[in-house]
């Protein structure tokens, strides 16, 4: 079956902005064209109506939304998050769980290794080897040094970890970056108090990129240069909260000039009551209160991830820092799926058809993953 989305502005970041259409078939692009008068006969045909036409955003770091967290498998339907998700723009995400003890973490990745569902890309585990001097609203209890065996037991038990964010500065950090790296698990620097040549010293080793930049991270001071200064002196992926709490507006304008948009990924780190009501609600072993745009943890006052829809850090990356949208675009979409080697993010032949249509004001009409349309 082929399908045709015809009447569109053609999208990506990647090549040029220009009216068009694409064509689908077996899940995958099979043909991009801009000769719009000549289209081959398909047996759907999908009007964007002018609208752009681009690749499906991709959210690498979120915790769940609509009340389903991907902590607590008893209440979790990956179908629903994969539906929520698509709302937003978001073809494909990665789960990202918080720490647990050893036992409970070997519980939750054996239930994720049976889990098939369109949209949901693999497990970002966030910790248990991160710094308790940056554990923002990790379980304290569960933080510890990083363990070669221990991590090896979890890539046993699971092909579905893609990727880690762990403290460079811990003991033995650096053997585990080599060893994940190797294994294919992208290796993340963060929740960390190290400094700018434990960054420089684990590119080395293998790590490819920085967890939510700024955030929980010893900070660029100009006698201490700390993690964000060794992400700026790098070449590694930085991840960035776009949603004008965790990040300033003028930082993140700062970091678009410093470190220029390819070295940018778009998240949301969003907690699992994302798009609930205004109330009080459960995270990471923490009562948070979410309040509008923003959700903190009751005890302390700490932001405890957010409420971000990725769609929205297409439009604040666009306001903050006047880059276009086809730019904020391929933060979300191409720069996530180079990052992890995925043939995703591009409007290419040969490259899965996760697609949505989007208009001027970033809403979104239409996604598709895999060329089946999204309800």
């Amino acid at each position: 079956m082929k399908t045709c989305i015809y009447n569109g502005i053609l999208m990506d970041g990647i090549h040029k902005t220009q009216p068009g259409a694409l064509i689908i078939e077996d899940g995958r692009i099979l043909l991009i064209t801009t000769d719009t008068k000549s289209l081959p006969s398909c047996d759907i045909m999908l009007d964007a109506k002018g609208q752009y036409i681009c690749p499906g955003l991709i959210d690498t770091h979120t915790h769940g939304i609509g009340g389903y967290d991907f902590n607590d498998i008893a209440k979790l339907s990956l179908r629903e998050v994969a539906k929520q998700e698509a709302k937003e723009g978001v073809t494909g995400f990665l789960a990202s769980l918080v720490c647990e003890t050893h036992e409970d973490m070997k519980q939750l990745l054996t239930y994720y290794e049976e889990q098939e569902v369109d949209g949901f890309f693999g497990i970002h585990l966030e910790g248990p080897y991160l710094n308790r001097q940056q554990k923002a609203v990790m379980k304290e209890e569960c933080l510890r040094d990083p363990m070669l065996e221990e991590f090896k037991e979890y890539l046993h038990i699971s092909s579905k970890i893609k990727s880690m964010t762990i403290a460079p500065e811990l003991p033995d950090a650096m053997e585990l970056i080599r060893y994940g790296t190797a294994h294919g698990v992208v290796m993340m620097l963060g929740h960390s108090a190290g400094t700018a040549q434990d960054v420089l010293a684990a590119e080395k080793a293998g790590a490819k990129g920085i967890t939510h930049l700024y955030n929980a991270m010893s900070q660029h001071a100009h006698r201490a240069p700390g993690i964000v200064t060794g992400a700026v002196l790098s070449k590694l992926m930085c991840e960035l909260i776009v949603d004008g709490v965790h990040v300033h507006p003028d930082i993140v304008q700062a970091t678009y000039k410093m470190i220029g948009a390819e070295r940018i990924v778009l998240i949301s780190d969003a907690n699992p009551c994302k798009q609930l009501p205004k109330g009080e609600y459960l995270f990471s072993g923490k009562h948070v209160l979410v309040d509008k745009d923003k959700a903190i943890v009751k005890e302390s006052g700490r932001i405890a991830g957010s409420t971000l829809r990725l769609c929205d850090a297409l439009r604040n990356m666009c306001a903050y820092c006047g880059c276009q949208k086809e730019m904020a675009i391929a933060m979300a979409s191409a720069h996530p799926a180079a990052l992890y080697g995925w043939k995703k993010g591009r409007l290419e032949a040969g490259y899965d058809a996760d697609i949505m249509i989007m208009d001027e004001q970033f809403q979104i009409h239409q996604v598709l993953r895999q060329g089946i349309q999204i309800q």
